[in-house]
């Protein structure tokens, strides 16, 4: 009997991956994709096909089967920017991005639909197999790109299971077993308002956030982890009130600050941390006052390597590719935590460069993409049948 990965058609999973690509959609207008890829699904023969109300498409292949493996993704991408032609989907020479062989190229092709299409074929190779135990269950959902997980998260709390999960976002066709976590942190400094002619009348509330921007960047020292990688912190974001157009001394002065995390670490701690630098510019200036939040926040994932799920998914891989590569992690977050919060474990490995998402240069190797659905076509033969 043929296996599941020999029987992929690599020309329609190219052309998926091509038509979800033409199809806009930012997070919170993602209804025509998620019409595209449940068509997708039924063509190809599915047992149950569903869009729920956030437009998460969940597709099951044999659903009482155990074990049943979750292969997750997610439709909606990133602000397209200055990007040129970005729903073109055209095929380019992966050579201009550094890359080999061809590429399509547009955006959200690396994060993530090249790995939503390889997900929905690989799955369908179930269909129809004698001796089928196990199942398969894609979710390919919405509002991924807020970076809390809605659509994950709502999924999983409407009834969808599983024994373990794959999460398709670019791994680099390595295995990643984690990713660090981030809290967005509001700092606010304080002034006192006067007219801009006479600013000496005031207290400028932006002057009194230099000095904490400055030990921010020379004094704060950030944790490290052997694989998930070294801690980060910067400002992404400054606002001042009451504004320039009345003529006016700040004096509210607020930046966010992107804060990486890892697995353990809390909001109180990392408050603490930062509360201690605004501490010591506090000495050296009595009238800094400095209020602080956490506004967002996102988990840090972690499986450990030695978990036999992460084995699996190795093995599946080495079958495939022909070699071996050690576990990795990504820089950026996914939906893999809030998948592992409902006791599932959860296993990364997806076709691209994270170094490419939301990029002007967003492409994925075609070579990627049908190896990958050939690697998850592997991990359902192995566990299903």
């Amino acid at each position: 009997m043929r296996t599941l990965a020999s029987s992929l058609d690599e020309r329609e999973i190219i052309e998926f991956t091509q038509q979800m690509i033409r199809t806009p959609s930012l997070s919170g207008e993602e209804a025509n994709v998620a019409e595209q890829v449940a068509a997708e699904m039924n063509r190809l023969g599915y047992d149950r096909v569903e869009i729920d109300d956030r437009h998460n498409v969940i597709g099951y292949i044999n659903p009482g089967g155990r074990p049943m493996v979750m292969l997750n993704g997610h439709i909606d991408h990133a602000g397209v920017g200055q990007m040129k032609d970005p729903f073109s989907a055209l095929i380019v020479d992966g050579s201009r991005f550094g890359s080999s062989g061809d590429a399509i190229y547009g955006r959200g092709a690396c994060d993530m639909k090249g790995a939503v299409a390889a997900m929905v074929h690989a799955a369908a190779t179930l269909k129809g197999r004698p001796g089928l135990k196990g199942g398969a269950v894609v979710t390919a959902v919405a509002l991924e790109e807020k970076g809390e997980g809605e659509g994950t998260k709502h999924v999983l709390s409407h009834g969808v299971r599983a024994d373990f999960a794959v999460c398709g976002e670019a791994t680099g066709m390595r295995v990643n077993v984690g990713h660090r976590g981030k809290f967005n942190v509001r700092v606010t400094t304080r002034g006192r308002t006067s007219h801009a002619c006479s600013p000496d009348r005031g207290i400028n509330a932006i002057y009194k956030m230099g000095p904490f921007l400055g030990r921010l960047q020379t004094e704060y020292t950030l944790p490290s982890h052997a694989i998930l990688g070294q801690c980060t912190c910067t400002v992404v974001d400054i606002m001042a009130s009451p504004g320039w157009t009345s003529p006016t001394v700040p004096d509210s002065c607020s930046v966010i600050v992107d804060r990486r995390t890892l697995p353990g670490e809390t909001e109180e701690q990392v408050l603490a941390e930062l509360k201690q630098i605004a501490a010591r510019v506090a000495e050296k200036d009595p009238q800094f006052r400095a209020h602080m939040d956490i506004v967002t926040r996102t988990s840090p994932m972690w499986i450990d390597p030695s978990n036999p799920i992460v084995q699996r998914v190795e093995q599946a891989r080495s079958r495939i590719l022909g070699d071996q590569q050690p576990v990795g992690a990504w820089l950026f977050g996914t939906d893999a935590p809030y998948i592992i919060e409902q006791g599932i474990p959860c296993v990364g490995f997806g076709p691209g460069n994270e170094t490419f998402a939301h990029s002007e240069q967003d492409h994925v190797p075609i070579k990627d993409v049908i190896d990958a659905a050939r690697v998850y076509a592997q991990i359902l033969e192995d566990q299903c049948l």
